[in-house]
């Protein structure tokens, strides 16, 4: 019995501090909230300001209109038949049938190839379109020149000389059918200085950086030259030691220099969405909201059969 009483008395405080931390924190997330309330006034206003006194500078390169699809099989895709699964699309029987773009699979699949033997363009802009693009999850859109000069700058292969990129499945995308897309999880050992932002120089650190597995893809026009870039966005953030960042930011990172903005650091919730996630748990243990279940005592069961319940004859 007094087993029952100790078990009863641990369960009990147990409960009264995990209720201590949930009122405790919906409750500074709702200071917090207030507070990003008064600054996010202050600041709107502080920006529309600016902008309707200076209008917007030639530096906010954050805000463009992305590439048209060039070449397109919607409406004209060929879907694997006897599957169960219906949505699988047959993509060798709809390039072939729907693509109007000059060049083969194989074709593309080589000058992506081709690109990345040189560096992304660096070694050999001829590969790159005069109107090239890089986009990633935060930088860009950077064009020909800046981008080439900015990715030769950092000279990551010499802080890295044992990366490898580690690509695999290159195919050309069904419904866009001039674009080669891939998966990589790079990895590399950081023994050599590291020049980032040029000049500045970050010495070795001997750290194993392991990027996480990333999508990328290059865009050609009919010349077969590479007029999109897009590389570094993370498929899975729980792999990799770079806390789910791509490219140079992950890399930062992973040796400890992580740059000092929001988009430089792993995600984290914001106080919004920090806070209906806490309301929303507490909600459901009480049998309200998507995925609660409510408990029921058994049909027909009265008090005596309810608190009874589990226990064996």
């Amino acid at each position: 019995m007094s087993g029952e009483v100790a078990d009863a008395s641990t369960s009990l405080a147990s409960s009264v501090l995990d209720w201590y931390s949930i009122v405790g924190s919906i409750s500074a997330d709702f200071l917090v909230l207030a507070i990003r309330f008064c600054a996010f006034s202050l600041i709107g206003v502080i920006e529309g300001g600016a902008k309707l006194l200076f209008g917007t500078p030639s530096t906010d390169t954050w805000k463009f209109q992305p590439y048209p699809q060039r070449y397109s099989t919607r409406g004209k895709l060929k879907y694997v038949e006897g599957e169960e699964y219906k949505d699988e699309i047959d993509v060798p029987a709809t390039l072939k049938s729907a693509s109007s773009f000059p060049l083969t699979p194989e074709e593309l699949v080589q000058k992506c190839k081709a690109v990345l033997t040189s560096d992304f363009g660096c070694k050999d802009p001829s590969v790159l379109a005069p109107d090239f693009r890089f986009v990633a999850p935060v930088v860009g859109p950077l064009g020909k020149e800046e981008f080439t000069a900015a990715f030769a700058s950092f000279k990551v292969r010499d802080a890295l000389p044992d990366v490898r990129e580690n690509s695999w499945n290159f195919h050309v995308d069904p419904i866009e059918p001039n674009r080669v897309w891939w998966l990589a999880r790079a990895q590399g050992t950081h023994s050599a200085p590291l020049f980032f932002p040029p000049p500045k120089k970050i010495e070795a650190t001997g750290v194993k950086v392991e990027w996480p597995v990333s999508a990328q893809s290059m865009s050609f026009d009919e010349q077969g030259r590479c007029y999109q870039l897009t590389v570094g966005y993370s498929c899975d953030k729980q792999t990799g030691n770079t806390g789910g960042l791509g490219a140079v930011f992950g890399l930062l990172y992973a040796i400890g220099k992580p740059l000092p903005f929001v988009e430089g650091q792993p995600w984290e919730p914001s106080a919004p969405f920090r806070l209906a996630q806490r309301i929303g748990n507490v909600a459901k243990r009480f049998g309200y909201g998507p995925g609660a279940v409510k408990k029921k005592p058994l049909a027909g069961a009265g008090p005596e059969a309810v608190k009874s319940e589990g226990k064996s004859e």
